[in-house]
């Protein structure tokens, strides 16, 4: 389980921070002090922002939020001594953003797409027992509309 600050930004999103939280699943093949693999991760975000809208009338208002975020990919990763690995991760992302425009005169009009792009990131982790470690990384997405986001995140994780 992992947690932490997201911004999104960039195209003609509002840009906005908010709380990041989610989960992942992996597997590291271990040779020598390398390790590769694959993971999945589900994510989810409380980033929103609202902004007036002027062009659709008096007292409207755009706001535009985060949603769900869907990865797989891979991370290779070197461990610099038996309680410390450090490792880079790439793959696809696919995110969900809503945009909703408030009008009093007409209503909500909302609106959900999909972005697909990819993933780059960095982080570490320090195991506290066998089974147990501590993780925090840095992690950069982009996707269509050049729409991107950056995220710093801390975690817990489970070793089998």
């Amino acid at each position: 389980m992992e947690a932490g600050w997201g911004r999104v930004g960039g195209g003609s999103r509002v840009a906005g921070d908010g709380f990041v939280y989610g989960a992942s699943l992996g597997y590291d093949l271990a040779r020598g002090n390398l390790r590769v693999g694959p993971e999945v991760e589900i994510a989810d975000s409380t980033q929103s922002e609202c902004r007036p809208y002027a062009t659709a009338g008096a007292g409207a208002r755009r706001c535009e939020r985060a949603d769900r975020d869907l990865y797989v990919g891979g991370r290779l990763g070197y461990v610099l001594n038996p309680k410390l690995l450090v490792y880079g991760k790439f793959g696809y992302s696919n995110a969900r953003f809503s945009t909703r425009l408030e009008r009093a005169s007409t209503g909500n009009v909302d609106r959900a797409t999909d972005g697909d792009g990819y993933r780059l990131g960095v982080g570490a982790e320090y195991a506290i027992t066998r089974a147990v470690y501590l993780s925090g990384g840095y992690r950069y997405s982009h996707y269509s509309a050049d729409v991107h986001r950056n995220q710093i995140l801390a975690g817990v994780g489970l070793r089998f």
